[in-house]
């Protein structure tokens, strides 16, 4: 057995590729409309109607 824990015992390294059909699609949601906890900076409930 070799001395690193993480490698395979047959001395091979795996070869990844990245596949076309693997990925994720682009978002197009720049324009979208953001609820008020998706807005940086402000504190929580600020520009929300009172409650009662």
């Amino acid at each position: 057995m070799n001395s690193e824990t993480n490698s395979p015992d047959d001395g091979k390294n795996t070869d990844h590729s990245d596949n076309e059909k693997s990925k994720l699609p682009d978002r197009d949601d720049e324009n979208r409309k953001q609820g008020p906890n998706d807005r940086p900076g402000k504190q929580s409930g600020e520009g929300e109607a009172p409650v009662g």
